[in-house]
This record gives structure tokens, C-alpha cells and sequence, in this order.
């Protein structure tokens, strides 16, 4: 019997912080060089800025380099 966690792909989930926005766009900006995509906005996040990050266009797990597939 499949149930609803087969039906829907697991996603790689981040929030990347920094002190200042330009120090979070640099941060933002080396972790779309890898792959990963926005999310949401650039948001207060405890005494600095932060942004929530998703791996992939869909951020499905299914296309990292680290996944459990990668491995078999």
C-alpha cells in the first residue's frame, strides 16, 4: 500500500543568514552556483537577514550529489 510520503518527493530545505543584506545576496549568490534556488525574500532573521533556500528547480532530493540514489 503506497502512502502519501511515496507520492510526494522528499526537498532539501535551507536558510541561509548573514549580518548584512549584501553579505546574504554574496552567501545567496555562491549557493546558486551549486544549485540551490530562492525560495522566499530576504527576510529579519534573529540580529541579521535571512532567506530560506530549496535544492534544485523543485528541490527534489532525487538530483543532489548527496542523495541515497547517487550511492546504489
Amino acid at each position: 500500500m503506497a502512502g502519501w510520503k511515496n507520492q510526494r518527493p522528499r526537498q532539501l530545505k535551507k536558510i541561509a543568514y548573514a549580518l548584512t543584506e549584501p553579505a546574504l545576496m554574496n552567501l545567496v549568490q555562491s549557493h546558486e552556483e551549486r544549485g540551490w534556488v530562492q525560495a522566499s525574500e530576504v527576510k529579519e532573521h534573529g540580529y541579521g537577514f535571512g532567506i530560506l533556500l530549496t535544492f534544485g528547480e523543485k528541490g527534489e532530493i532525487a538530483h543532489a550529489s548527496n542523495s541515497k540514489s547517487a550511492f546504489q
